[in-house]
């Protein structure tokens, strides 16, 4: 029986230690994390009552309408094209009414939906009356699955590869897309090969919306040799070839960057997914409704990449290109140390990476045999933590350890603004780091401070023992300088914050 062992599954692997925990599994910690990579069978409850992907698309639709922003599909396609400026700045606004204030908690977390002509509209008020409530509802049932789960590596594997494969609500076409993007991609695929999650990825609507090649055309296309066989409309919306999905797949999806593609591959790439779109509302199918291929839009003819040429036609050819890449040497590599970046050491160990890449490279990209490689890892085992919690593992991984407390949605969003990690909200394609430095500044680490002191006033009472929480969740892991300063605390709230900002809690 192993304690430690049982601490480093639960917190670097895992979520945080709850009470109980350690000795559950200090039987078999390798085991109970392994146990954890099987698919699953049916969503978490909170996820389960998300929107849908297609009520997802159709619902930014909508708002684009009902706010009076436009009054035709081709101002909604042209609302939704590279460069369009965010709601609330000069987005085609009809009303020449002022911005509103920021908007407060109430604001937030209501379901009034403010349309054009409502005295106090406001292209922002509306923006936040419309997603607000979906953005609260979707982090809230994030966290709520986090602190629930009976499999915290299979969650942290949903976050990473949601992450891995980032759509953001920071571009506002893709406001409402995220929490569902992960449900369909990370979520349903964490088990499955990578080149299965690679194109669900880049066939979902968000990433074809995210990254723009849904207005991408052909330059030798039927339609633009032919433009009168599309309506006037559409053909006003679709000016030209965007790299942009093609770009990202190669550098931050598969390959990543220096590893011997070109900018011929990169456009080359692009006229591949030329065609890659999504169905207009009401004529949906397929896994998540909403990927269309338009043979109209696509670049005729076989083109190489990377020196292999493909001479399939239409979506085929799209889907090899894929393959191809999900099955590289390079992808495997990067996947690699991704994946050690993530669970073991911000500088991940060459010859751990060299040990994941060929479970990843013998398995064909079996997410599963992948997986089970890092917990192999003889690195992933060391007594001493390496890796600095991000903000939402850090507040996941308090409210597991000490049962609470349960915040509210709009409470969720608030915090974690504060702590500089939105969820879902990425800055870029390039998603959230995996560097702890980018954590551990003076106003993160102060804003962690606020929230272990909040934490402690809340939760401590005069029969509970801080030592004995940090026995629970930490185990070996509590250092004697740390258990001598929460023992000389002046109070059990003052102990409970001591122990949530010692290094050995913000660090795995």
């Amino acid at each position: 029986m192993s304690l430690q062992d049982a601490a480093i599954a639960t917190n670097r692997f895992g979520l945080g230690a709850r009470p109980g925990d350690l000795k559950a599994i200090a039987g078999d910690p390798r085991g109970w994390l392994k146990a954890q990579l099987t698919p699953e069978t049916a969503l978490p409850a909170p996820m389960a009552a998300l929107p849908s992907t297609e009520d997802d698309v159709t619902t930014f639709r909508r708002w684009i309408v009902a706010s009076g922003l436009v009054n035709s599909v081709a101002a909604y396609r042209d609302a939704l094209k590279p460069g369009a400026p965010h709601p609330g700045q000069s987005m085609m606004a009809p009303s020449s009414a002022p911005a509103g204030p920021e908007p407060t908690a109430a604001d937030l977390a209501s379901p009034r939906l403010i349309k054009v002509g409502d005295p106090d509209f406001s292209v922002e008020k509306s923006f936040i009356a419309w997603f607000g409530p979906r953005y609260v509802r979707s982090v809230k049932a994030r966290v709520d699955v986090a602190i629930d789960t009976d499999r915290p590596f299979f969650e942290r594997l949903v976050h990473f590869w949601g992450n891995h494969f980032t759509v953001s609500s920071a571009k506002p076409a893709t406001q409402a897309m995220p929490p569902s993007f992960e449900r369909d991609v990370a979520r349903r695929h964490a088990m499955d090969s990578f080149g299965t999650m690679l194109r669900a990825s880049s066939q979902h609507p968000a990433m074809l919306v995210y990254l723009d090649n849904y207005v991408s055309v052909g330059p030798n296309s039927l339609l633009v040799q032919h433009p009168m066989l599309m309506p006037a409309a559409f053909r006003q919306q679709l000016k030209g070839l965007n790299e942009n999905l093609a770009r990202e797949i190669l550098e931050l999806h598969t390959l990543g960057v220096r590893s011997g593609y070109t900018q011929e591959d990169v456009t080359n790439f692009a006229k591949v997914i030329t065609g890659w779109t999504i169905k207009a509302e009401g004529q949906a199918d397929g896994e998540t409704g909403l990927f269309h291929f338009v043979g109209a839009l696509h670049e005729p003819g076989p083109k190489t990449i990377m020196g292999q040429a493909y001479s399939q036609e239409g979506l085929d050819q799209g889907e090899a290109v894929l393959r191809m890449l999900a099955r590289h040497p390079a992808t495997a590599h990067f996947i690699a140390t991704k994946l050690v970046r993530h669970f073991v050491a911000d500088d991940p160990p060459p010859w751990a990476v060299e040990a994941v890449a060929k479970a990843f490279r013998d398995t064909d990209g079996d997410l599963k045999a992948v997986s089970a490689a890092l917990v192999d890892l003889p690195e992933a085992w060391g007594p001493a933590p390496a890796k600095v919690k991000p903000p939402e593992d850090y507040l996941v991984s308090a409210v597991r350890g000490l049962g609470g407390p349960r915040l509210t949605g709009v409470q969720l969003t608030a915090l974690f603004a504060r702590m500089g990690q939105r969820p879902y909200y990425a800055a870029g394609p390039n998603g959230w780091s995996d560097i702890g430095d980018d954590w551990v500044g003076p106003d993160p680490v102060w804003k962690r401070l606020e929230f272990a002191s909040a934490v402690g006033q809340g939760m401590a009472n005069a029969g509970l023992n801080p030592l004995a929480v940090g026995d629970e969740i930490l185990g070996p892991g509590l250092t004697p300088a740390t258990r001598d300063a929460v023992a000389r605390a002046e109070s059990p709230a003052q102990g409970l914050a001591l122990l949530l900002v010692s290094p050995e809690f913000q660090r795995r």
